[in-house]
């Protein structure tokens, strides 16, 4: 881990109302600005506060603010202090999930917008996964819909995790981190926004599309995959449109710990071969 230089920057006097939060946004654009890297150390608390010119306990709500959001942790001892930190993939997801779930209780956000924004970000991610996937990528995607067909009389929490897992190894295929990271949001929040489908879905007609959709990436035909996430996704949406009485900006591939499981779902076995 690198020293902190002695207070490189000059920061800006601040409204004391609602300090702790203009400090935090300050130093969140200097760490995004590349004033400070990963194992970095911030200045010290007296030297943020004297430099702001408030107390050391603003400083330190506004360090708590930044390790809220996985960009710092502080260390104690002799060799202790608060260092820049980058945050995991999993975390940034979750906060962009709730963003979306607090949105979405506010009516800021729509459902429909949640399902078209899930339509496109996947179709991409099974494109990408056919012309990417490995052998362990197969394996994964496989993984969860073979667990499914084993128990014909896996009760429907278990299910829906099943089905999250497969689309999340389908995002974990097509190698493009961005695109995995936002659709590990999407998934964050269908839970709420699959509430309306959850009785309605038939497990044999998603377990055919999974099956289709899988056979595709793993034969690596990526126009047959996309094909066959659109026929999954146009049976979600006739579902919505049948629950809610419109139709949801055609609705989403199947996956959320609130989507699939109605019936059981027999059938042939997925070969990643």
């Amino acid at each position: 881990m690198s020293e902190s230089a002695p207070f490189p920057f000059v920061p800006r006097r601040i409204d004391t109302r609602g300090a702790a939060e203009q400090i935090a946004g300050e130093l969140r654009e200097e760490i995004a600005a590349g004033r400070w890297h990963p194992g970095d150390r911030l200045p010290a608390e007296w030297q943020l506060a004297e430099g702001y010119g408030v107390s050391r306990g603003t400083v330190r709500e506004a360090l708590r603010i930044l390790t809220s959001r996985s960009l710092i942790r502080s260390t104690r001892g002799a060799s202790g202090g608060t260092f820049v930190i980058a945050p995991r993939a999993e975390e940034i997801a979750d906060q962009i999930g709730d963003y979306i779930v607090l949105h979405l209780r506010a009516g800021e956000l729509t459902p429909a917008e949640v399902y078209h924004a899930r339509r496109i970000l996947e179709r991409e991610c099974v494109r990408l996964a056919a012309q990417h996937r490995t052998d362990d990528d197969l394996a994964a995607i496989a993984a969860p819909v073979e667990r499914v067909r084993a128990d014909p009389d896996i009760d429907t929490d278990e299910w829906l995790a099943a089905d999250v897992a497969f689309h999340t190894a389908i995002a974990a295929a097509a190698k493009n981190r961005i695109l995995e990271l936002a659709m590990t949001a999407v998934h964050a929040v269908r839970p709420r926004t699959n509430l309306p489908l959850r009785v309605a879905l038939d497990r044999d007609t998603v377990w055919s599309q999974h099956s289709a959709i899988f056979e595709a990436i793993r034969d690596q035909r990526p126009v047959d995959a996309v094909a066959a996430l659109e026929a999954h996704v146009d049976y979600l949406d006739s579902l919505a449109g049948a629950n809610s009485g419109e139709r949801l900006a055609r609705l989403e591939p199947d996956a959320s710990p609130s989507a699939e499981g109605s019936r059981h779902s027999p059938g042939q076995g997925l070969s990643s071969k």
